[in-house]
């Protein structure tokens, strides 16, 4: 990075102070790695208090144009075989003189070819998910906001409060055609207390999330298309898009529409070199509306986070990391009844179901040594998943899942280059068991289970893989850069999946004030 003595100092601090203000609510784009790497120098950058973010001094703010490419067979089901995507996006942290200020704004555009699989616009963020099986190209927009604020309110306490926002809207535009708009936002005051070494903190979060995917048949086919509404562990119900069972075509429903809600607090705590973080989160969540509410979830999360620079001297900075979270959920499907009378709907609840339970837990340790010429990060990351779906009595289905990865990242700078290459090899393993309840139910018909996919599904997330990576930055005069990254992964023993392969290109020109 380069950097020129302004002429006019005045001038130059009355732009720094209307640039930090601009780029809190509007701004352009962001540099992923310059604005991680100033956000690790303070362990309170990456808490839940915003107002911890007054503990460091350095100001940043990058923006950025980018465009990926990235293809193969090596995918979720519900992935693109071929996708295109470009965007434009934002963040600065500026420190003044009593108030801290960061921000950040994006823009991204996606266009999936040959998509299907989940409606959703991320699989796998509800209990429950709805699939379609006509490849088409599907389009993307993604709109993200955050702004926060840090203010010393006395020479020892601190307030703060941050608000993360995100738009995004998804069309389909082959039968079984769908869009779908989600709108997800976090709220997160705080306060702090410091004095010498010490730093004390604390923070309430709130969060909300609401998508709704609204499906239409515009041709006309020979036969309906088909969907299938999975419940957990890909069990569920498989028929036309416009059964009953499916809830894509209810009557008095727009949509098929979820909510979830969270809400919680955390604590920080620093001492000299040394940080930590304890976080509770309370869910829930509901599939359907108004009288028409087919699931009901509900969930807890634990979570602690732990810093420790252990070595800081000319030779660089030597710091491990710990994150570690447990997440719990339960989830209900609804006995409703409708009856028509004189020609007016109403719907009974007969009360609900336990369908599905599930736990999860993941560690996730790191080492990082950051020096003027070079930086290296090596880790790994553990995830255990336990699940029951008991959809149809008296059929019980458990399924343990384990997944872990290591990797390496190191990037070196050389004159105006930056040289960067980072690998990453993982795998995992599946084990599951069914057993009967009672004998004497005189159920006949076993749960449906969508065997193809899942077995796609659970390939991709447990066969051995290799990520290679390789990144080349050119650093201009004026503190422009152009960026270009490379990635590869290769999976072995495969059975399920169409290839082996995966291959991403990313082309960045930044531009740092």
């Amino acid at each position: 990075m380069i950097f020129t003595k302004p002429k006019d100092s005045r001038c130059m601090n009355r732009l720094r102070y209307i640039s930090a203000l601009c780029l809190l609510f509007c701004g352009l784009a962001v540099s992923a790695q310059t604005y991680e790497k100033v956000l690790r120098n303070n362990f309170w950058n990456a808490s839940d208090n915003v107002a911890g973010i007054r503990q460091d001094t350095v100001s940043v703010s990058v923006a950025e144009l980018s465009a990926r490419y990235e293809s193969g067979g090596f995918r979720d089901p519900s992935q693109a075989p071929e996708a295109w995507s470009a965007g434009a996006s934002t963040s600065s942290i500026r420190h003044l003189d009593r108030i801290s200020l960061t921000g950040s704004f994006s823009f991204e555009q996606t266009e999936g070819y040959g998509m299907c699989g989940s409606m959703f616009i991320t699989p796998g963020s509800y209990p429950v998910d709805i699939f379609e099986f006509t490849p088409g190209r599907k389009t993307l927009q993604t709109y993200a906001f955050e702004g926060g604020i840090s203010y010393d309110i006395a020479p020892e306490w601190r307030i703060g409060a941050k608000m993360d926002f995100e738009s995004a809207n998804l069309a389909k535009r082959k039968d079984l055609r769908y869009v779908n708009w989600k709108l997800d936002m976090t709220v997160s005051p705080g306060f702090m207390y410091h004095s010498g070494d010490l730093a004390v903190g604390a923070s309430a979060l709130f969060r909300k999330v609401s998508e709704s995917v609204d499906p239409t048949q515009v041709g006309t086919a020979e036969s309906s298309y088909y969907a299938f509404l999975d419940k957990g562990m890909m069990y569920g119900t498989y028929s036309v898009w416009t059964g009953s069972g499916l809830h894509l075509d209810e009557s008095g429903v727009n949509g098929f529409p979820v909510k979830d809600l969270s809400y919680g607090a955390a604590v920080q705590l620093e001492y000299r070199d040394v940080f930590a973080q304890v976080r509770y989160l309370r869910s829930s969540g509901r599939v359907g509306e108004k009288e028409y509410i087919w699931f009901r979830y509900r969930g807890n999360e634990v979570a602690a986070d732990m810093g420790w620079r252990i070595n800081e001297s000319v030779h660089g900075k030597h710091t491990l990391r710990i994150g570690a979270w447990w997440k719990g959920m339960t989830m209900d499907e609804s006995v409703l009844e409708k009856v028509t009378e004189n020609g007016v709907t109403t719907v009974t609840d007969h009360g609900s179901n336990r369908i599905l339970s599930r736990s999860q837990w993941h560690i996730s340790p790191e080492y990082e040594l950051l020096h003027p010429l070079l930086e290296v990060r090596a880790g790994a990351d553990i995830d255990m998943t336990g699940s029951i779906s008991s959809q149809v009595y008296p059929y019980v289905y458990s399924q343990s899942l384990f997944e872990a990865s290591a990797y390496v990242d190191i990037e070196y700078h050389l004159g105006r280059f930056d040289w960067g290459c980072a690998g990453r090899y993982g795998g995992g393993k599946v084990s599951e068991k069914e057993e009967l309840v009672s004998g004497n139910s005189g159920v006949q018909t076993v749960p449906f289970r969508l065997q193809e996919w899942y077995d796609m599904q659970l390939e991709y997330r447990t066969a051995r893989r290799f990520h290679a990576d390789i990144m080349v930055r050119y650093n201009f005069e004026g503190n422009i850069y152009l960026e270009a990254d490379m990635t590869s992964v290769k999976a072995f023993g495969l059975k399920y999946l169409t290839g082996p392969d995966r291959f991403s290109a990313v082309l960045r020109l930044g531009y740092r004030f």
